[in-house]
């Protein structure tokens, strides 16, 4: 298996047109691409910070499509951050 860091100038149109078909203002925050040498397709990891809905994503592509992907409110991360500073640097 390789594991190489992407910029997003660098994901497949197919990957970049399912992430803006699903969020509308979005700052990349990491693209990661995994190639395993069983499966001729590689997985692409993507997270993202959208600031239409105030989240951060994470998706996961295979073949082109989403198969997995998860979502969290910032207002969550900055109540994390704010019940335990110390594990963040914070204090």
């Amino acid at each position: 298996m390789q594991i190489k860091k992407l910029s997003f100038d660098e994901l497949p149109s197919r990957v970049t047109d399912e992430i803006t078909a699903r969020y509308k203002d979005i700052q990349p925050i990491e693209a990661t691409v995994m190639e395993f040498e069983t499966v001729a397709e590689p997985m692409y990891a993507i997270s993202l910070l959208d600031f239409d809905r105030n989240v951060i994503a994470e998706l996961t592509f295979v073949d082109g499509k989403i198969t997995h992907e998860n979502r969290v409110t910032l207002r969550t991360v900055f109540k994390v951050m704010e019940k335990y500073p110390k594990r963040f640097g914070l204090e």
